[in-house]
């Protein structure tokens, strides 16, 4: 008699949060992002919503689009290199000129000054 294997029954719902969060970021709507990978607006909105599992492919894509690291849902109790946020982040600063730049390393030298002073 064979045993039954265990499964694990991953739940995708704070993956589709985070994905619709993205997709909102960047301005699109769910037609908009069904139509740049060829999928309709109700099974991008299911995804999001009730956390229907896309299929690899999609996951890949929309993973990969928005920059978003399943890293931190597929294992939660590991400290992440570089979590969506950072990936985010990241990502936008590619984009960013070198004056603009400095900008942000200025806003980021406050931030950490101001933790320094309330030591």
């Amino acid at each position: 008699m064979r045993k039954k294997k265990d499964t694990h029954s991953f739940d995708f719902r704070p993956l589709g949060l985070t994905i619709r969060e993205a997709r909102e970021k960047a301005g699109l709507s769910r037609n908009d992002l069904g139509d740049k990978v060829f999928y309709g607006e109700r099974h991008i909105a299911d995804i999001e919503n009730i956390g229907k599992h896309p299929s690899f492919q999609l996951f890949h894509d929309l993973d990969t689009m928005f920059n978003i690291s399943v890293d931190e849902y597929f294992y939660p109790a590991k400290n992440v290199e570089k979590n969506t946020a950072r990936r985010q982040i990241d990502s936008s600063l590619d984009l960013l000129s070198d004056n603009e730049l400095k900008i942000i390393q200025g806003t980021i030298d406050g931030i950490l000054n101001s933790r320094e002073n309330k030591k």
